[in-house]
C-alpha cells in the first residue's frame, strides 16, 4: 500500500476529496463538521447533495483564493485518496483588510447566523495574533481506512518544508483529537477557543444548530519560524506589536 504525497488536480479531485474528507469527520464524529458541510436530512438524496454542494464550495474556494494549496496523500496501488489538507499560504498579513466569508450554504435564517457567528469566533484569536506573513492549516483529514500509517504526517511535513523555506510562523486550529500530531511538529497551544455563538432572539432553526453542535473547543497553535520554541524564552511576536 504506496502512500505518496501529490498535488491535487483541481480539475477532476474535489469529488474525491469531499468523499473523503465525509468519511474523516464523520468516524469519529466531529459535531463541528455540521457547521461547515450540512446534510439536510429528510431531503431526497440528502447526503448526496450535500457531498456535491461540499465539492464545488471547495472547488470555488480553490479557485479564488490566490492563497490556496492543497496537497494529497493517494495510495498508488487503487488510486484512492487517503488524506488531504488545505493550506493558507499568506505571503501577507492576511487580516490588513477585513474580509467575511459569505455562508451560502446555509438558508438566510437563524442557521446561517448561527454559522457565521461561529466562524467569525473561530477566527478571532488568529487575527489577533496573526498579524504578519504566515502559512495557516486551515483543514487536515484522513480517511479512516488509512489511519496510523504516517498519512497526516506526510501533509504536514510538506508544511513546515513550506514554511521553513519562507522564513515564516504557523498556525492553526487544533481539536483535541489532533492536538497529539501536531504536538509532535513543534506547535504549541497559545489559546484555548471553546466556541458558543449567542443571541437573545434564537429561532428554531438556531437552536436546531446549536443542539446538533453544542459548545465547539478548539485551540489556536502555533510554530515559531524554524519551528525552535523553549516555554518562557520564545518571543511571541503578538505580544511586541
Amino acid at each position: 500500500m504506496p502512500l505518496e504525497l501529490r498535488e491535487i488536480d483541481a480539475e477532476v479531485d474535489f469529488p474525491a476529496l469531499a468523499r473523503c474528507l465525509y468519511e474523516s469527520y464523520e468516524e469519529p464524529l466531529q459535531k463541528f463538521f455540521y457547521v461547515w458541510f450540512p446534510i439536510f436530512e429528510g431531503s431526497e438524496n440528502a447526503r448526496k447533495n450535500s457531498l456535491d454542494e461540499a465539492a464545488e464550495r471547495l472547488a470555488k474556494w480553490h479557485t479564488e483564493d490566490p492563497s490556496s494549496y492543497w496537497q494529497k496523500v493517494i495510495d498508488t496501488e487503487t488510486g484512492n485518496i487517503a488524506g488531504a489538507a488545505l493550506w493558507n499560504i499568506h505571503k501577507e498579513n492576511p487580516f490588513a483588510q477585513a474580509h467575511d466569508m459569505e455562508v451560502t450554504w446555509f438558508p438566510d435564517d437563524g442557521s446561517r447566523k448561527f454559522t457565521e457567528q461561529m466562524i467569525e469566533l473561530h477566527s478571532a484569536p488568529r487575527a489577533l495574533r496573526g498579524q504578519r506573513p504566515h502559512i495557516y492549516l486551515f483543514i487536515i483529514y484522513t480517511s479512516p481506512a488509512y489511519r496510523r500509517k504516517g498519512v497526516g504526517q506526510q501533509l504536514m511535513s510538506w508544511g513546515i518544508k513550506k514554511a521553513d523555506e519562507m522564513g515564516v510562523e504557523m498556525f492553526l486550529d487544533s481539536t483535541p483529537m489532533g492536538r497529539p500530531l501536531y504536538e509532535e511538529n513543534g506547535f504549541v497551544g497559545v489559546h484555548d477557543n471553546l466556541i458558543t455563538p449567542q443571541t437573545d432572539t434564537p429561532d428554531d432553526a438556531w437552536k436546531e444548530l446549536e443542539k446538533k453542535t453544542g459548545p465547539v473547543p478548539f485551540c489556536l497553535m502555533w510554530r515559531p519560524v524554524g519551528g525552535k520554541y523553549e516555554e518562557g524564552k520564545t518571543i511571541l511576536p503578538w505580544e511586541n506589536e
